[in-house]
């Protein structure tokens, strides 16, 4: 009943129809009072009238009907001067009170910048479309997040694809109508003939013949690939250049198309330029250089991979046949990949584990991207976060509304002597509302701008930054002015209908200072909505806070991981052997010379080299079988390895437990030896010793185990380790390595290593590309940039909220003070003492500081169980960030209403009777 008067406002149908009513009524008792005049019984004349009066009730709906469309017409007709009016009057009483109007905007702006910038992520990672022909349509073949990688393996796995069952699936399905390629390419060394100078290197992409058509993404000037270039290896030496790379690098020159490029040594012709808005259909990464798949040999002659079925390294992408669902495409495409692989079984692989064998399919409409993978989750996570800020800023600016309508209470008492009705008033307390809410939406479209560049800034983790085409487009504006019109109802709402209810018996009796609301003095004094907004902001203040300090939390315990390795004295120096034509003898020659230099130098301890790296992003796994060990499963037959130099162990700061590790005797003519980890040792063997035992390949290369070696966490500081073994670099039991990088182990900070090793390997080949040289304590944090950008945007929003909620709860009891000044003078009359005073106001702070803890309690836990799954080494009810939380609102929420405390303790009688 409470809430139906809340909102019965004097509007719409029924005033019509009451109306009505009155004046038939009217009518009826002047006609029946004449007839009482000539003499007429009164129940007599009344059905007299009733009588020559005619069918009442088809009068009165004609009335009710002729009225209500009067009324229609006089509110088109007015409603465009009356919403001036309004409009008018909230820009002049804002413009009256600058200084509330601007705090209201500046607030505003937070909240709803904040939202905007995260949702402009948000668009550009997870929502936004590719700019081609029909999205929708697109399917992906292979896991999306795997963009730039390469691996070498027998066991089964579909997350990448070989060019073999690529060339079967295109020909042999009725699934897609076209379906392309798309690979990862090496560092490019591009040249444009006679320019001279270095060597430039552009971001490349290796796709199939058909990859423009099948997209449907013409050509702004020349051509693209017609699906010719597919039709023989290293035919097709032709590039398309996108946009951006031919307004940079030929400065829009339309003489480009038909140029030869030297990429690689090999001679190519630019033959066209894609439209401004496709970068490639990688979401994250613009593509500069699109080469055909076919060409990927060439460019790489001494790492050949086209017609390796083992070599997995590209993702497929394909346009839905009409009709065919993406249900049907995966169920499709499943069978296809599945019989494919059964044809070309792997030695050891069952035929279960092929019925058995996950096939990625997913839709492709918003193309593929490492970045959505990465950062999805943090995202999302962040996207709540920012929401409950926005709650938190509405909370705040109601109560600000709350306290101002009680300083407009003579206004509204004036506004309804004169005649306006509570609809007009809520109507124009709510225009108010909207218009402090677009003015703050426009200023947080600004701060959104700056934001999302500052949140990609914070992504990068310090390395390159991510290219995301973030902008404020179409789906930003729309999203800026749902949350412009939610904040209108959050905090428009309640103070509009609050200020609109004006009793003026009371108003007369109190001369106005009291009359928003209907309880009274005593009701304005205690202020219960504002305090219940309060405690609102302090619940959703330990949310927050709550969740920044579980995700701060986990990431101090991913950084206090033990990695089983000297993690800050290591520089991890990446060498592209491959693109000077290395192998064999020659690549044993080099590392050999390029180690014993890097030996050499002032404050180097030791120098190992390997073929993977740590924290390189590089993997390798192969299937294997263990002599005296019967897989369970598929996957008890996979592990992950690495071919590292002599003294590998010793050089990265690692533990060696059992055994022996490789030295200068293991060469290719040696005994063929591994080394294991600690979770391989332990899986395969148990508690026995594993010295001595064999591990196959293919049944027929065999090493032998003579060390193991403790975990080391070399690829990710969270998760556990993985089964993984290694091999002599110089060894070719699986074949030579693709990858060379070394490992440089300091005595002290090994970033001032990093030029003397540069001049060091340019000493051995001043050519020899150096991809990158990084301290491995750079690349450790690189990898966990996305629980890094969680644990610091996540403490921002905590502490933020903590401000907002110190801010509300002061107004609050500065209002409350304000307004029980009469009642504290009395209290100091009687004989209150200054600190009771100061008790009894701090008092009814810690009771809504309880309140909100009360509340914010279970929505706390209820966020921690949504972040379990980003949370490692900490559980989800964590003391230290509990309390952290807890103690940060007790001591907030004291210091907040200390100072209207001492305000009020400071009242005396003689105050009491000035304010009265």
């Amino acid at each position: 009943m409470r809430m139906r008067r809340v909102f019965r406002l004097d509007a719409g149908r029924r005033v019509v129809e009451r109306e009505v009513d009155d004046e038939l009524a009217f009518h009826l008792e002047m006609r029946a009072r004449k007839l009482m005049e000539r003499g007429l019984p009164p129940d007599e004349a009344h059905r007299e009238a009733l009588r020559q009066f005619g069918d009442l009730e088809a009068v009165r709906a004609s009335c009710v009907t002729t009225d209500h469309e009067r009324e229609r017409m006089i509110k088109r007709v007015n409603f465009l001067a009356e919403l001036r009016q309004d409009f008018a009057q909230a820009l002049r009483v804002l413009r009256n009170n600058p200084a509330f109007a601007v705090t209201v905007i500046l607030m505003l702006a937070l909240g709803i910048g904040a939202n905007t910038a995260i949702f402009t992520l948000v668009d550009a990672v997870l929502l936004r479309t590719l700019p081609v022909r029909n999205a929708k349509e697109l399917v992906v073949v292979g896991d999306p997040a795997r963009t730039s990688s390469l691996m070498f393996s027998d066991a089964l796995q579909t997350s990448l694809l070989s060019y073999p069952i690529y060339k079967d699936l295109r020909d042999n399905n009725a699934i897609v109508s076209g379906l392309f390629a798309t690979g990862r390419s090496d560092r490019l060394d591009v040249q444009v003939e006679r320019s001279g100078g270095e060597l430039e290197h552009p971001r490349g992409r290796f796709v199939s013949g058909n990859y423009f058509q099948v997209l449907g993404v013409p050509a702004a000037i020349g051509r693209t690939f017609d699906g010719s270039e597919d039709q023989a290896i290293g035919g097709a030496p032709v590039v398309t250049i996108s946009h951006a790379y031919w307004m940079s690098r030929f400065n829009g020159d339309r003489a480009v198309i038909g140029r030869p490029v030297m990429i690689n040594g090999a001679t190519f012709t630019i033959i066209g330029v894609t439209p401004p808005t496709f970068t490639g259909e990688i979401v994250g990464t613009s593509i500069d250089v699109w080469i055909p798949i076919t060409m990927r040999d060439v460019l790489s002659p001494n790492a050949r991979i086209l017609d390796e079925p083992r070599a997995h390294w590209l993702l497929l992408m394909g346009r839905r046949a009409p009709g065919v669902s993406l249900a049907a495409a995966r169920d499709g495409f499943t069978t296809l990949v599945r019989r494919f692989v059964g044809a070309h079984l792997p030695s050891g692989v069952s035929p279960e584990d092929i019925r058995t064998l996950p096939v990625f399919v997913s839709d492709g409409s918003r193309g593929v991207s490492r970045v959505r993978a990465t950062y999805a989750l943090p995202l999302l996570t962040l996207m709540v976060g920012v929401g409950l800020l926005l709650l938190i800023v509405c909370a705040n600016v109601a109560n600000l509304l709350l306290a101002r309508s009680v300083a407009r209470a003579r206004e509204m008492t004036v506004r309804v002597a004169i005649g306006a009705g509570r609809f007009r008033i809520v109507r124009q307390l709510l225009t108010e509302a909207f218009v402090l809410a677009m003015l703050g939406a426009a200023a947080g479209l600004a701060l959104a701008w700056y934001g999302s560049q500052a949140l990609l800034a914070l992504a990068s983790g310090g390395g390159s930054a991510i290219p995301i085409g973030v902008r404020l487009d179409l789906p930003v504006l729309v999203f800026t002015v749902l949350a412009s019109v939610l904040a209108v109802a959050l905090f428009g709402l309640a103070p509009a209908l609050s200020a609109s209810r004006v009793d003026l018996a009371s108003a007369m009796r109190a001369h106005a200072r009291s009359v928003s609301g209907s309880g009274g003095a005593r009701r304005a004094r205690r202020l219960p909505l504002g305090q219940f907004l309060i405690a609102g902001q302090v619940a959703l203040s330990l949310v927050l806070l709550v969740g920044a300090g579980l995700l701060v939390r986990s990431l101090q315990q991913i950084e206090r991981t033990d990695t089983g390795l000297d993690r800050d004295h290591l520089l991890i120096v990446d060498l592209d052997k491959t693109a000077r034509g290395y192998s064999g003898t020659r690549t044993a020659n080099l590392v050999r010379e390029i180690g014993e230099r890097l030996s050499r130098l002032p404050g180097v301890a030791a120098v190992s080299y390997s073929e993977n790296g740590i924290f390189s992003g590089t993997e390798s796994m192969v299937s294997m079988q263990v002599t005296g060990y019967t897989p369970r499963t598929a996957d008890d037959s996979v592990a992950y390895y690495d071919r590292v130099g002599p003294a590998y162990v010793h050089a990265i700061g690692g533990r060696l437990l059992q055994g022996r590790e490789f030295g200068p005797e293991d060469t290719d003519k040696s005994e063929r030896v591994a080394m294991i980890n600690e979770t391989m040792s332990r899986h395969y063997f148990g508690s026995e010793s594993p010295l001595g035992r064999f591990i196959r390949f293919d049944d027929s290369v065999a090493v032998r185990i003579v060390g193991v070696v403790a975990d080391i966490r070399d690829h990710s500081l969270d998760g556990a380790p993985v089964r993984r073994f290694y091999l002599p670099y110089v060894q070719f039991a699986i074949g030579e390595p693709g990858g060379l990088r070394f490992e440089i182990r300091s005595t002290g900070d090994p970033a001032p290593l990093a030029l003397r090793a540069r001049e060091a390997i340019r000493g051995v080949d001043p050519l020899l590309p150096i991809d990158s040289v990084d301290p491995l304590s750079t690349l450790m944090a690189q990898s966990i940039r996305e629980e890094r950008l969680l644990a610091k945007v996540s403490s921002g929003f905590g502490l933020l909220a903590l401000l907002l909620a110190a801010m509300g709860l002061y107004g609050v009891l500065s209002y409350a003070v304000s307004r029980r000044t009469g009642e504290i003078g009395l209290r100091v009359a009687l004989g209150a003492q200054r600190s009771t005073v100061v008790r009894m106001v701090l008092h009814d702070a810690i009771r809504v500081v309880i309140l909100g803890v009360v509340l914010g309690a279970p929505l706390a836990f209820a966020g921690a169980r949504l972040l379990r799954n980003q949370l490692h080494g900490i559980e989800m009810i964590d003391p230290v960030a509990l309390g952290v939380a807890l103690s940060s609102l007790a001591i907030t929420g004291v210091i907040a209403a200390l100072i209207p405390a001492l305000r009020a303790s400071r009242v005396t009688p003689l105050t009491a009777l000035r304010e009265e």
